[in-house]
């Protein structure tokens, strides 16, 4: 950790990096919050972790944000890890402590904080689309509130069913796997969340889902942030699904990096209105 004289330094670490709203995010709320900190983002070829982790530690910096594809080999280079990056198996987050560099998760503490604007998940029924890093977070971060049944509906039975028995292990959510396509969303289901690649690099990607299946009891959570609006939270608005937008997501997991960092919760709607304007949207 850098010494209280010298200005306090974090950065982005991931392959690419290019066109990555997070350093405007974090410059734009260290602006806003009176903090005279710096953000740089570094494009790091995934041999080069190592060294690029080293030079973090080297040069002081207070706090590292993680992007692809680092979230689980950033480990072998970091002190020790939160309860919530051991259980979601994904760092995307790293602070400080004195010597010692800390791992954390903070896209499950973000996407429950939005759950819960919206439904107390406890005991709710939740159905997560895809079986890969970010159904992982979710999935276990769901458990860890108490939601039950947990169903992984996935394009991979293998990886899917893997999650479930993750899930069961871990918590004592009750959990099952799904092929990925219609009647995956039950009447008793409370929460659908994408966690696919699907709409991530084309927002008009339809998913294999039966639209007739959604309705105005149901949240609909979207985990691509390059858009305000996917097909599918297009689709359950029309239905009259409340929605939480990937972009949400990714402003308040960002939202919580900045408070691991500084000590201090940053005004997300302002950084909201920051990512719209970086991203054009």
């Amino acid at each position: 950790m850098s010494s209280a004289s010298l200005i306090e330094k974090c950065c982005l670490i991931a392959n690419p990096a290019a066109g990555n709203p997070t350093q405007y995010l974090v410059e734009q709320a260290f602006e806003r919050g009176g903090f005279d900190w710096r953000f740089m983002t570094f494009e790091v070829e995934p041999a080069g972790l190592g060294d690029a982790m080293r030079g973090t530690r080297a040069l002081g910096f207070h706090g590292v944000k993680v992007g692809e594809p680092f979230y689980t080999s950033v480990a072998e280079f970091i002190d020790e890890q939160t309860e919530a990056a051991q259980k979601s198996g994904s760092i995307n987050c790293i602070t400080a402590n004195g010597d010692r560099l800390v791992g954390d998760n903070t896209e499950a503490a973000a996407f429950l904080a939005l759950v819960r604007q919206q439904i107390d998940p406890v005991g709710r029924p939740v159905t997560v689309l895809g079986s890969g890093r970010m159904a992982r977070v979710i999935a276990m971060a769901l458990a860890g509130a108490g939601s039950t049944p947990i169903t992984i509906a996935s394009r991979n039975a293998t990886t899917g069913q893997q999650l479930v028995e993750t899930v069961q292990q871990q918590s004592s959510a009750a959990a099952e796997y799904l092929p990925l396509g219609a009647g995956i969303v039950r009447p008793e289901t409370a929460l659908l969340v994408n966690a696919t690649s699907i709409g991530s690099t084309t927002s008009e990607a339809k998913m294999p889902l039966d639209i007739e299946s959604l309705g105005p009891k149901l949240v609909v959570a979207e985990t691509a942030f390059n858009t305000a609006r996917t097909w599918l939270t297009a689709q359950a608005a029309q239905k009259g699904c409340r929605i939480i937008d990937g972009l949400s997501l990714y402003v308040e997991q960002t939202a919580h990096a900045l408070k691991n960092w500084t000590g201090t919760m940053p005004d997300t709607v302002a950084m909201r209105e920051a990512a719209e304007e970086f991203l054009g949207v």
